[in-house]
């Protein structure tokens, strides 16, 4: 089991974004869709969840060293901008 932990970052990005504290680690235990970042060397994970009165693509970007795994941020994403993001090369699916 890995052991997850909030940066500071995060944990503003949740209060800023008002998204449920629970919601990284949901994303990270069940995604829909995994990606790796080629720009800022991260993983990045997808699903869809409520939020903001509506289901949406909610992403985490994460640092996996080990069993260890550092949530770096989270937001709302399109699916155009995951498109684009593939298209352009900057994510590469993973796993």
């Amino acid at each position: 089991m890995a052991i997850i932990s909030y940066t500071d970052h995060l944990n503003l990005r949740l209060t800023v974004r008002k998204i449920s504290y629970s919601y990284p680690r949901k994303i990270y235990e069940k995604p829909e869709q995994n990606y790796f970042d080629n720009t800022e060397n991260n993983f990045i994970s997808i699903k869809k969840l409520y939020y903001n009165k509506k289901v949406r693509n909610i992403m985490i970007a994460y640092e996996k060293t080990g069993n260890r795994v550092n949530i770096i941020t989270i937001h709302p994403i399109t699916d155009e901008k995951i498109i684009n993001r593939l298209i352009n090369g900057r994510w590469v699916k993973n796993g």
